[in-house]
């Protein structure tokens, strides 16, 4: 059985992580005052502390690059002022061999796909992306974790597609604009693997600058509705288009969002962060169940 097989931390972690996301009023309290804790008035402190106190190990890159002409200055730059940037175009063969692990399965969701797919993987340990990421958190940094994603429109039946096979919290509606508290400082890889030329395909829409100091209003919503963020950022909004293979990264805590799309979308996401610890183990699941959508397998 594995939910006995797993550790009592990872029991620990995920069980309460579980209870949060059945209690949404408790969960919103929570990921509030986490928020607060590393994003509020102490940020700066933290970050200072982790960068010169943290003794992260070394994380070892690749000894080749896959993408090329890749300005990490000029892409430094642009992410400590505006919270994104372009990164690079991936080669079609590793467009093609992790399109093709996601075929394997067909699953809506796949977790730390890194460790069985040696594209993701190469991605993952690309010598550039590492030091973009050692670069901006200005510590050695910490894969944190990868997760490969489809977007699915509401229109369509998903018959062909099975579900994760991690049992996985509900999360917030990513399809309004929202930050992510990984850590006080954290930076996010994306890579689209099916071509995003319009809002219609699920284009990943930021909030220039929106990565820097926030306000406690803007901590303790987490979320904002289109018509607020048009009021206050409106010139600000960046949508993100790009063939399959394009890549980019983003300050994890700016506001962003998925355009609502009207055809499968499936992106790769790589997230570093400069002191949060790993997650053990996620729980398996098995389908259907009444309350959660899934339970854990025995």
């Amino acid at each position: 059985m594995l939910w006995k097989r797993m550790t009592i931390r990872a029991k620990l972690y995920y069980g309460i992580k579980f209870f949060l996301h059945r209690n949404r009023r408790v969960l919103r309290s929570a990921q509030s005052l986490r928020a607060y804790l590393i994003l509020g008035p102490l940020r700066k402190h933290l970050v200072w502390y982790y960068q010169n106190c943290a003794n992260n190990e070394p994380l070892k890159s690749n000894a080749s690059p896959i993408l090329t002409d890749v300005n990490v200055e000029q892409i430094i730059n642009r992410l400590e002022n505006v919270g994104y940037s372009h990164i690079g175009i991936l080669s079609q063969e590793h467009v093609s061999r992790i399109l093709d692990y996601s075929e394997v399965n067909k699953r809506v969701s796949h977790w730390n796909p890194h460790f069985d797919c040696e594209s993701i993987r190469s991605i993952a340990y690309d010598p550039d992306i590492v030091r973009i990421a050692r670069r901006y958190i200005g510590a050695e940094p910490i894969l944190w974790l990868t997760r490969l994603r489809w977007s699915i429109p509401l229109s369509d039946g998903m018959a062909d597609m099975q579900p994760p096979i991690h049992k996985e919290p509900v999360e917030y509606d990513l399809n309004r604009f929202h930050y992510d508290a990984h850590d006080c400082k954290s930076l996010t890889f994306f890579v689209y693997l099916t071509d995003i030329d319009d809002l219609d395909s699920g284009a990943h829409v930021v909030i220039e600058g929106t990565h820097k100091d926030k306000t406690f209003n803007d901590i303790m919503q987490i979320t904002i509705d289109d018509e607020l963020a048009y009021k206050r950022y409106g010139e600000k909004m960046t949508v993100i288009l790009g063939k399959k293979g394009t890549v980019f990264a983003e300050e994890s805590s700016a506001y962003h969002k998925i355009a609502d799309c009207r055809r499968r979308r499936l992106i790769l996401m790589i997230c570093y962060v400069l002191a949060r610890k790993i997650p053990p183990e996620r729980p398996m699941a098995r389908w259907p169940s009444s309350d959660t959508g899934y339970q854990l397998r025995q």
